[in-house]
């Protein structure tokens, strides 16, 4: 804990920062879309990242049973959660708790600034899929048992299963307003559920392989997926009509994330690439190269001014947003 690691920065510039961005700490003003790797932190192959609430920090996941937690300001790695064979993480709302899951069909439930492991939750086969509600209340986990669960954050129980999907569950997310959860799996469907109730509301068919992520748009209006076939589709959150498919990666989409205005959508894919779309018309804005291995999962940082992706190349690579 606390070693100081390297910063390899593979291209960068001296830019004057927004008036906005001076009193950011996690601000390294560099070049729009240069990037940089958070080394010394991974030996196996990272599968989830996930940003604080507050944006000072990072989590990233590894096949290898470690969760690194990365401080931004000092770009050094400050704390690592142990446990076996993770591929998903993500923080609490208020930002004190961080989650867990993997290949050990177990969620596990960590104070971030003590580090002490304080629940541990059970699945029969392994977990591929994690999301904790806006609000805080919920946490919804998912895998190769096919079942949903969705857990109280009060005492840590079991709250409901839902069940529907005919394989495995790859991708979870809840909408903004935490009402409405979303999965995706392996069964080629997206399914909508409504919270409150437990039941399921709508399913979406529209994908032609398994699809391994989810997520919401912040306004809630929007629902992006990603498949297999190396596509990435737009529903309305609203019909749950679909809106759009974006046809660009070669290979299978592995994550997905918004920005935090709604505006881009980041796709991470094992093309080893990360692309960066416009959301209202379409268009590719960027493709990020620089991985060396499949991409496995992006994260937005609160205030949009970074972008994280993490890969099999073992590598957490921190993208400076551009315009």
């Amino acid at each position: 804990m606390g070693h100081l690691f390297f910063i390899a920065l593979l291209t960068f510039a001296v830019s004057v920062p927004a008036d906005s961005q001076r009193n950011d700490p996690t601000t390294v003003y560099t070049r729009a879309w240069s990037s940089e790797i958070l080394d010394g932190g991974h030996e196996k192959d990272v599968e989830g990242v996930a940003f604080s609430p507050d944006g000072r920090s990072v989590a990233s996941a590894d096949n290898g049973g470690r969760i690194v937690l990365w401080n931004l300001a000092r770009r050094r790695k400050e704390r690592v959660f142990s446990g076996q064979n993770f591929t998903e993480v993500a923080f609490s709302p208020d930002g004190r708790l961080l989650v867990g899951a993997g290949f050990d069909n177990a969620v596990r439930v960590w104070n971030v600034r003590s580090g002490e492991e304080l629940h541990l939750l059970r699945h029969k086969m392994e977990v591929e899929a994690l999301a904790y509600s806006p609000d805080g209340r919920l946490v919804a986990s998912a895998g190769g048992d096919r079942v949903i669960k969705v857990w109280r954050t009060d005492r840590w129980t079991e709250a409901f299963e839902l069940t529907g999907h005919t394989d495995s569950v790859y991708g979870l997310a809840f909408s903004p307003d935490a009402r409405v959860l979303a999965s995706s799996s392996r069964d080629r469907t997206i399914r909508l559920w409504d919270v409150s109730a437990g039941r399921e509301l709508s399913v979406l068919a529209g994908h032609r392989d398994s699809v391994y992520s989810v997520a919401f748009s912040a306004d809630g209006r929007l629902l992006a997926s990603g498949c297999r076939d190396g596509t990435v589709k737009l529903w309305d959150a609203m019909t749950w009509k679909e809106k759009r498919t974006l046809a660009a990666h070669q290979d299978s989409v592995h994550g997905v994330a918004f920005a935090p205005g709604s505006r881009l959508l980041a796709s991470a894919s094992f093309d080893s690439t990360v692309k960066v779309w416009e959301v209202p018309s379409g268009r590719l804005r960027r493709t990020l190269t620089g991985h060396a291995a499949d991409v496995n999962a992006v994260a937005f940082s609160p205030n949009g001014l970074w972008l994280a992706s993490v890969s099999d190349d073992k590598k957490v690579r921190l993208w400076r947003v551009g315009k």
